[in-house]
C-alpha cells in the first residue's frame, strides 16, 4: 500500500465520523445529591501529602508545647508581678544579748492566714504599668 498525500489524508479526515460513546460511559443528569449529614459521615476531603504531613506535625508539636510544663519565674525587674508573701524569718537568738525587736519575726496565727487568703486588705492600683518580662528556656 502506497503512503497517501497530504491532500488525500485531509479529505479522508472531513468524511471520517467518529463512533458513537458507549451508554455506559454517560453521566446521569437526574443525579441525586448527598445530603450534608451524610456528607460529613461519609464525605471524603482530598489533600496532598505534604499539607497532610505538615499538619500532622503541626498537631504533635502543638501538643507537646503545650503539655510542657513551665514553672513560674519572676524576674527582679518585675516591680508590678504579683507573688506571694514571704513566710515569715525567724533569726536565731544571739547568744550573748537579747535581740532587737526589729529582727524577730512575726507570729502568724491561723486567723492571720485566712485573711491573707481572703485579700481582706486587698486595694486595686492606683496607675497600671505593665511590664513585659520574656523568659527564655
Amino acid at each position: 500500500m502506497e503512503p497517501l498525500s497530504d491532500r488525500e489524508l485531509k479529505d479522508l479526515l472531513r468524511r471520517w465520523e467518529a463512533p458513537a460513546a458507549p451508554a455506559s460511559l454517560r453521566i446521569p443528569v437526574g443525579r441525586p445529591h448527598q445530603s450534608l449529614w451524610r456528607w460529613l459521615w461519609v464525605g471524603r476531603i482530598h489533600v496532598p501529602v505534604p499539607v497532610g504531613a505538615g499538619l500532622l506535625l503541626a498537631v504533635v508539636a502543638f501538643g507537646i508545647y503545650s503539655s510542657r510544663v513551665v514553672p513560674p519565674s519572676i524576674s527582679p525587674g518585675a516591680g508590678n508581678a504579683v507573688a506571694r508573701p514571704a513566710a515569715p524569718v525567724v533569726l536565731p537568738d544571739p547568744p550573748s544579748a537579747t535581740p532587737p525587736a526589729e529582727h524577730v519575726a512575726p507570729v502568724v496565727t491561723q486567723k492571720d492566714k485566712a485573711e491573707t487568703a481572703a485579700l481582706s486588705g486587698f486595694q486595686p492600683v492606683q496607675q497600671l504599668e505593665p511590664k513585659i518580662v520574656r523568659v527564655q528556656p
